[in-house]
């Protein structure tokens, strides 16, 4: 690709500069971060790449740590009010004083020999003298700038004062974008941005805005298809009880508790995998699944402990454990009785109504069941779609948990799961369609054309959703 154009961060220390090019790349391995600051001490280079082809080529820097005294000492040395600043800087940075200044000068090369600076500013620290050196400095490059407020999101962040601050030193096309609170319309404007001041690189930017919409529309599309499959599993999945057991009640509590550790694995795995759709492994994926956690209020539906704390499961007087809220329906001997039934209740209940096929053998064998409630699944259906909504909000400079707990309880409020549930109904008596089953779904069931419909459909109601998040 011709015109590949080399992009370097510039800054003070501790603004940001790395966790803005680990989401620009979207590498959490890149470079490292550390809130103490100061941690790029050479340039590390990284690559824009669409397969073999490189889109363009970024720079991290030193921070720009003595701004104030190196500004001094170019006014001081400077004999010619008509020389222009790049002579200025060419001059000092061969000069004897330059070892004074290593991670400003080392910073500097790297501007130089770069196509655009972006020059990053961490909105919540308020423009100092120090500041608007550096902004000086770096324009003595004479490469095209571009002010990128940092941490924007954060409640402190200062954005319009900043705004005010560039405006005065002539940078208009300040751009808030934030590394850790992502946003793909903030970066969007920031490559647009890059674009207008390096019309030789339109086709490469261009390409790059593309790429990024393309690999976020794939990992949204694997998004919710891994998400449809969990729920559809855990729509579908019953576990029945030994034939022959004595004790029908401890056999349904015993059911009831398989169940759910099935379905607390599934959903484990299908976080892991949603994880690695957006790129986050590590500490960046444990911090996403805090988040929505504790959004829930810190409910785990597959725990019974959890349920128990939150209200949703509760003992019943001298007749054993009972599901409140239809968390779990029990299936006593073919018939349903859904949440908040005694499980002392099966003598009454069997032999109440027929049943047919498999029931009837079951029941035949003193078999029961248990599968999720409708209530289970809504909660289940929310919880995908608020870590969707979270990695695709989340940069991956992102380590630390709760800080974008907004995004996901907002969409815990805002996703409505009654089409889901609606479509999920449809797998109820299928429990050969589900590999959270006991006995376990078959080849034929998990492949069924019905099945894989369902899941699509499902798919397709998560997408819809969440197509509008940024």
């Amino acid at each position: 690709m011709t015109s590949s154009p080399t992009i370097a961060v510039v800054g003070h220390a501790n603004t940001g500069k790395t966790s803005l090019l680990q989401t620009l790349l979207r590498r959490r391995d890149f470079g490292e971060i550390s809130p103490t600051g100061g941690t790029t001490t050479r340039i590390e280079r990284g690559t824009i790449q669409d397969g073999d082809d490189t889109i363009a080529t970024v720079l991290d820097t030193p921070g720009l740590e003595d701004s104030i005294g190196l500004r001094d000492l170019l006014e001081q040395e400077t004999t010619d009010r008509r020389e222009d600043g790049r002579s200025r800087l060419d001059r000092f940075m061969r000069s004897s004083r330059a070892v004074d200044f290593e991670p400003e000068v080392e910073a500097l090369r790297a501007a130089i020999d770069a196509d655009v600076l972006l020059y990053t500013i961490d909105a919540r620290d308020e423009p100092r003298p120090r500041h608007l050196d550096e902004l000086a400095i770096l324009a003595m490059t004479a490469r095209p700038l571009i002010p990128v407020l940092n941490f924007v999101a954060r409640p402190e962040a200062k954005v319009a004062e900043w705004r005010e601050a560039c405006s005065r030193q002539g940078l208009h096309a300040t751009v808030a974008f934030d590394a850790v609170v992502f946003d793909d319309r903030g970066e969007r404007r920031l490559l647009e941005s890059v674009r207008t001041l390096l019309p030789d690189s339109t086709r490469a930017i261009d390409a790059w805005i593309e790429l990024r919409s393309r690999q976020r529309d794939h990992a949204l599309q694997q998004a919710t298809e891994d998400a449809a499959e969990l729920l559809v599993n855990a729509a579908a999945a019953v576990v029945v009880t030994d034939a022959g057991e004595d004790d029908r009640e401890h056999a349904l509590a015993r059911a009831t508790e398989t169940l759910l550790d099935h379905l607390r694995t599934a959903e484990t795995q299908t976080r892991t995998r949603l994880c690695q759709r957006f790129g986050f492994e590590g500490l960046a994926a444990e911090a996403t699944a805090i988040e929505v956690a504790e959004a829930l209020g810190g409910v785990d539906l597959m725990s019974q402990a959890s349920l128990e704390r939150a209200g949703l499961w509760a003992a019943g007087a001298g007749t054993g454990l009972v599901a409140a809220g239809a968390m779990v329906d029990l299936v006593l001997g073919g018939i349903t009785l859904g949440g908040f039934t005694a499980l002392g209740a099966v003598g009454a209940a069997i032999g109440a109504v027929g049943a047919s096929g498999s029931k009837i053998v079951r029941r035949l064998r003193g078999q029961d069941e248990a599968r999720l409630g409708e209530a289970s699944l809504e909660l289940l259906a929310k919880r995908q779609a608020a870590t969707i909504a979270g990695l695709l909000a989340r940069g991956h400079a992102a380590i630390e948990p709760l800080n974008i707990d907004d995004v996901v309880g907002e969409e815990l409020k805002a996703f409505e799961p009654a089409k889901a549930i609606a479509v999920l109904r449809k797998t109820r008596d299928r429990a050969n369609w589900s590999i959270l089953s006991e006995p376990r779904g078959s080849a034929a069931g998990l492949t069924a054309p019905q099945r894989i419909a369902i899941a699509g459909e499902i798919s397709g109601i998560f997408g819809a959703e969440l197509a509008s998040h940024g």
